[in-house]
């Protein structure tokens, strides 16, 4: 249980770290994640861009949430990914609606 709780707060700590920096603001790749295009549209995105870094952490890992059914290769990795990602969406959006400010203007 300390694994998968490890395995999901890493994968926040990452994702939060991603969607911050400064993807524009690089030399040459940076006009891929202009605003509009495809690329930071993927990264402004929680579930779309915690999916890829969810499932490739469960490849790294080798993290199997789907344990009752038989492990292959790739497609477990990616139900991993996007039963992982979709946890923790759901965490985060549970936390913002308690704790979050809201503005009233």
């Amino acid at each position: 249980m300390l694994d998968l709780i490890v395995f999901l707060g890493t994968g926040k700590v990452l994702l939060f770290l991603v969607q911050k920096f400064p993807w524009s603001k690089l030399p040459f790749i940076g006009k891929l994640f202009s605003e509009g295009k495809f690329l930071e549209q993927l990264l402004s995105c929680d579930l779309c861009s915690g999916f890829w870094l969810y499932s490739t952490l469960a490849f790294i890992y080798d993290v199997n949430l789907i344990t009752e059914l038989k492990y292959v290769f790739v497609i477990s990795n990616i139900l991993t990914g996007a039963l992982s990602t979709f946890i923790v969406h759901l965490l985060s959006a549970g936390w913002k609606s308690l704790y979050g400010v809201y503005l009233v203007e």
